[in-house]
């Protein structure tokens, strides 16, 4: 009985030069032979011999042999079985030889690699190239039955139709499955020993897909496997697939659990007072307007306020046309634990301000605050945002993430021998990308200010990048991609959009970030009387006052506490921060 299997690229041996060969130019095959040795325990020893013409004197000085590892069964199913080189010789001695990764297997380079200017050229005469290697177990269990599976071997050699023949020793007790195919149009099979088959594949079309040979054995026959190996033969088979979808899947989890941690925040429905001393009353201003422009200005006079009723100096009113006098002195911020300690108190933002104020011309005792806003607008807005980012703390998950996606589409685009066709892919892409950012936002990059690095800069931009392109370009065009690396390289694509993704949280507020907004928000309902928070006092009022300045209910929040003032009997407020105007 024979049952033949369609098996169009993985079960076959391809004949190649180097990346950039011209394989008809330069070999001929002239014939191809194959043994394979299986034993009982379903593993099998593959020797093989190419009779190589050489047709020019320059070539490349060596050949490609591509050892399948993937093998597919009648039911379509994928089994990826161990490969061990044993040997690779050119003309009967030990030649020197590569490996490269690819979807079916290994591609092994014979020969010296080099390029044609270099003096290795194989010499112009029939050579002999042999390889010997061994594959794993190549037997499935189905039903009672034990089915020994062998790819057509020799069915394809690289634009080549040379007369190949395969000669397989089996255990004894094996019956060739029926075909349904027309074997007798692709190859024949005769059996030349009890135990061995010869199959003869006539010379013909190049690039033939000839179906492959199951053999059929009874139960018992082979060396029955252990449960761990074979859960280790199933996560072989399945291992290249599950880190093709590992890496995106990891990603997607991460997003959602990073958007989640913001959907599961519960409404403001109180002051967090520890949260309030923890932030300055700036970054309040800037949070509650969506880091507008217009935020400068509060932030500014809420930083001012804080200052005064923290008792660093002392002004004249809240409003724009305010002075400042009585500055808490560097000598003072300098000796004793009491002077830093306050100092060092306030926020970044704050401390800011005050060098600010501080660096203006006074007249008397006195300086002008709006006099220092004009120049501080830049400064203290990176001053509000460096606070926000340490706010959100060590974000190891995002780079601990982003790593993991990482190494799983290396290792995808290295057992798949797809690494510098991806990576030249990705250089395209980020090259493009740097070009459209330097014309949208070319504040981001670097002006170079003398004569010697604007040469540089223009050397790159007009030579350096152009010349990267074409190299990328001219790798992606001439280098083949098989149809079975295709989904796999969609996966390293998606393992890259994965990274981008995940790096793109890094702009989404942490919990922790949203916990401080939600509490701004409290604050504004509380100045408003909208929520409880804390109880008034004339300490309350001092606290919370430079936060209402930044939320722009200073009046209303006043009110609140003279409507105070008025229940407690409380006839006078003079504090000591305020100054006549």
């Amino acid at each position: 009985m024979l049952r033949l299997l369609s098996w169009p690229i993985l079960c076959a041996i391809l004949l190649a030069l180097t990346s950039c060969s011209n394989f008809d130019r330069e070999f001929t095959v002239q014939s191809a032979n194959s043994t394979v040795e299986v034993y009982t325990d379903g593993t099998a020893f593959v020797s093989e011999f190419f009779d190589i013409e050489v047709k020019r004197a320059e070539n490349y000085g060596g050949v490609y042999v591509d050892i399948p590892q993937r093998f597919t069964d009648a039911s379509g199913g994928v089994h990826w079985r161990d490969f061990q080189l044993a040997a690779a010789r050119r003309g009967g001695l030990d030649e020197y030889f590569s490996m490269e990764n690819n979807v079916p297997g290994y591609s092994i380079y014979i020969g010296m690699e080099h390029c044609k200017s270099c003096s290795a050229d194989l010499p112009k005469v029939p050579t002999k190239i042999q390889i010997a290697y061994w594959l794993g177990r190549l037997v499935r269990q189905e039903g009672d039955r034990e089915i020994l599976f062998l790819p057509a071997y020799m069915g394809r050699v690289h634009g080549q139709g040379a007369k190949k023949t395969l000669t397989l020793k089996l255990p004894p007790g094996g019956t060739l499955r029926p075909s349904q195919q027309d074997r007798a149009a692709a190859y024949d099979v005769t059996r030349i020993a009890p135990n061995e088959l010869l199959v003869s594949i006539p010379a013909g079309k190049g690039d033939r897909v000839l179906p492959d040979i199951e053999i059929e054995y009874p139960a018992g026959t082979f060396v029955t496997i252990t449960t761990g190996t074979r859960v280790e033969l199933w996560l072989s088979d399945h291992f290249l697939p599950f880190i093709a979808i590992l890496g995106p899947l990891v990603a997607g989890l991460f997003v959602l659990t990073r958007l989640g941690q913001g959907w599961r925040l519960p409404a403001p429905i109180a002051v967090d007072i520890k949260m309030s001393k923890s932030i300055s009353p700036a970054l309040a201003a800037y949070l509650f307007r969506n880091w507008k422009t217009d935020a400068t200005k509060a932030a500014f006079m809420a930083s001012v306020c804080q200052l005064a009723v923290r008792r660093m100096l002392r002004i004249s009113s809240l409003d724009e046309d305010a002075e400042a006098s009585n500055l808490f002195t560097k000598q003072e911020r300098k000796k004793g634990k009491p002077g830093r300690s306050r100092w060092y108190a306030l926020p970044a933002a704050t401390r800011l301000v005050f060098g600010q104020i501080e660096g203006q011309r006074p007249v008397g005792d006195r300086r002008r605050v709006v006099a220092a806003r004009r120049t501080l607008s830049d400064e203290l807005l990176k001053a509000v945002a460096e606070e926000y980012r340490k706010s959100r703390g060590k974000d190891r998950w995002s780079l601990a993430t982003s790593a993991t996606i990482l190494g799983l589409g290396v290792a995808v685009a290295y057992i798949t021998g797809l690494l510098l066709y991806s990576a030249a892919i990705l250089g395209l892409l980020f090259i493009v990308f740097l070009v459209v950012t330097m014309f949208h936002h070319p504040e981001r990059f670097p002006v170079a200010t003398g004569t010697a690095e604007q040469f540089k800069q223009a050397l790159a931009l007009m030579v350096g990048l152009p010349a990267m392109v074409i190299v990328a370009l001219v790798y992606i065009g001439t280098t083949e991609v098989v149809s079975e690396q295709v989904p796999y390289l969609m996966a390293i694509l998606l393992h890259v959009a994965g990274i981008i993704a995940v790096l793109a949280m890094l702009r989404i507020p942490t919990s922790k970030q949203q916990q401080i907004r939600n509490n701004i928000l409290s604050l504004n309902g509380y100045f408003r009387g909208e929520i409880d928070g804390p109880a008034m006092s004339v300490e309350s009022y001092e606290h919370y006052l430079p936060f209402a300045v930044a939320l722009d209910v200073e009046q209303r929040w006043t009110e609140c506490f003279n409507q105070w003032r008025e229940n407690e009997k409380m006839e006078t407020y003079a504090p000591d921060w305020r100054s006549s105007s």
